[in-house]
């Protein structure tokens, strides 16, 4: 039986790996980009709906990782500051949307990841929070459906990296990767507190 589930399970992952594939025809950059981001924001969204104040702000004695809500947190600030503020030039969803008074979130701190800003998200609205979420990850699906392919060969600098990348590969490779595997955590610390953490 253990075989069988896990088989089934891997089936279930290559269906959504290639469900948006149309008659073996490969995606093209951007259709791939968008897909990345939402499937993202899927295993995100599923792993945290529904958890108590408990779980969001749960750590395990002598565990190194923060809570959900503070990874939570980081990802979507993450998201918004270098796609909206790094790769567009322009202002954060968070400052431009009022969202700091909106979830008590104090932006220059919430982004990192420490022990001092998972206690301070105890005190932050969680469920504003994720609305401030689903803001950003409409605006990042809007956003890519609107850029060429060659927008996505176009250079820009990425200063605490100190280096130069084409904008396609920032989005997927940095700030796509950055969301997924951070998804992964989230779900990771969802599923050891019993919690369905995948969305699969």
């Amino acid at each position: 039986m253990a075989v069988d589930s896990a088989e089934t399970s891997c089936s279930l992952c290559i269906e959504h790996a290639f469900a948006t594939r149309t008659k073996g025809v490969a995606l093209d950059a951007i259709t791939s980009l968008r897909g990345q981001f939402g499937r993202g924001h899927e295993i995100i969204e599923t792993a945290v709906a529904g958890l108590s104040p408990e779980q969001l702000h749960y750590r395990g004695e002598g565990s190194t990782i923060q809570s959900i809500a503070a990874i939570y947190s980081h990802t979507v600030l993450g998201e918004d500051g270098l796609l909206n503020g790094m790769a567009r030039g322009q202002a954060s969803l968070y400052d431009s949307g009022g969202w700091a008074a909106k979830t008590g979130i104090d932006g220059s701190k919430a982004g990192q990841l420490s022990d001092q800003t998972s206690d301070a998200l105890r005190e932050v609205d969680f469920a504003a929070l994720r609305e401030y979420a689903q803001t950003v990850y409409a605006e990042t699906d809007a956003w890519l459906a609107t850029l060429s392919e060659a927008d996505l060969d176009r250079s820009i600098h990425i200063s605490w990296m100190n280096t130069d990348m084409p904008l396609g590969q920032f989005i997927g490779s940095v700030v796509a990767w950055h969301t997924i595997h951070h998804g992964g955590e989230i779900a990771a610390l969802t599923g050891v507190q019993g919690g369905h953490g995948l969305a699969f």
